[in-house]
């Protein structure tokens, strides 16, 4: 991974300087199963309710844990049939363009930014009730999106599927700009197609605590949409950006401004999904916790913000707290950051580091 410590030390800043602030967060339960040991993403169920998935990344077989929500036990393990693995960085489940309950895989991992094509699986959602325990499941062969990206290859740890079967990419980038490309609706295995480019999503410093200091603060880690497709949610190693999407479409939501929610610190936060009033979050390691927090409530009275800041659902009872606009965030300087970024960039461009993951 990136040696953010010492980036920051070039641009003057000591690490003790984005040490962060922490935030706390409920744990709902922690992964029972030691063969999860890298957990990267994390979808609830819909023809299974009660079970919460979660998959492995790279170096793992071609299979998702279906998990009891309440306990973290492992109820079933699912084989994705005609899936391989190269780096499953993602997973979402949500119907596909016909209604199907369906689980949803983006083996879109590329630290190195050299896949000249990447994969996204759809399967139907297998049954599984969350009383059972560590039952084998095989699901009928795989739809594949072969994806290509428009400007390149990219990392991209981020899947989010709205509630009509239509899947988005979020790009991760130590320098805080991430690329949303949105997918077709339909699979092809006969070819590779390009991604539609629909906006982009710019992170900035948040001093929010996190193992990776500022580059876990600019860096794009998961994304879900809500259940009904109103909220979209990006998460990076420290934080959640929440847009509210309206009949416009997603193009236009990332046009305004998000609500910020600090997420409390965890050894390598990837996974997120969203739980009616709360986000779920899931990390690497074994048997992390998996870890709640509240959305904010959505205003009582009009602002002088952008009028489309993301919202809660309706129902939300939890107190909205301070709306900070993306570019004033930063508790840094904001030249300091953007030097930071750039000399990210620089180093990046020249070949001498790699954003990978701290395992490596």
């Amino acid at each position: 991974m990136v040696a953010a410590a010492a980036v920051l030390v070039i641009v003057g800043l000591a690490p003790a300087a984005v040490a962060g602030t922490s935030v706390s967060g409920s744990v709902v339960f922690r992964l029972q199963d030691p063969r999860l040991d890298e957990a990267s993403g994390l979808a609830l169920g819909l023809a299974s309710p009660g079970v919460v998935y979660v998959q492995n990344d790279s170096g793992d077989t071609n299979r998702v844990f279906a998990l009891d929500a309440r306990t973290g036990a492992t109820a079933a393990v699912v084989t994705v049939a005609g899936a391989v693995n190269h780096d499953w960085e993602d997973i979402a489940v949500a119907p596909d363009a016909a209604g199907t309950p369906s689980l949803w895989i983006a083996d879109t991992g590329d630290n190195r930014a050299v896949r000249d094509e990447v994969q996204v699986y759809r399967v139907d959602e297998p049954r599984v009730s969350a009383a059972a325990r560590d039952r084998a499941v095989t699901t009928g062969p795989a739809d594949v999106w072969r994806v290509r990206y428009p400007a390149g290859p990219a990392d991209v740890e981020s899947l989010a599927v709205t509630p009509h079967g239509v899947p988005y990419l979020v790009t991760k980038a130590v320098t805080g700009r991430s690329i949303v490309y949105r997918l077709p609706t339909t699979p092809d295995a006969g070819q590779v197609r390009t991604a539609v480019r629909v906006g982009h999503v710019r992170f900035t410093g948040t001093n929010t605590a996190n193992p990776f200091g500022l580059a876990g603060q600019l860096t794009a880690t998961g994304a879900a949409f809500s259940r009904d497709g109103r909220l979209l949610v990006v998460r990076t190693y420290a934080d959640a950006w929440l847009w509210r999407v309206g009949g416009a479409g997603v193009a236009a939501a990332l046009r305004t401004e998000p609500r910020h929610v600090p997420l409390p610190e965890q050894p390598q936060g990837e996974g997120v999904a969203v739980d009616g009033d709360r986000l779920l979050l899931d990390s690497e390691g074994v048997h992390t916790a998996v870890l709640s927090v509240a959305l904010p409530r959505a205003p009582a009275t009009s602002s002088t913000t952008a009028p489309a800041t993301a919202m809660a659902p309706a129902g939300s009872s939890t107190p909205a707290p301070a709306r900070p606009r993306a570019h004033h965030t930063s508790p840094l300087p904001s030249r300091r950051a953007t030097a930071v970024a750039v000399i990210v960039a620089i180093l990046l461009a020249g070949g001498a580091i790699v954003f990978t993951r701290r395992r490596r």
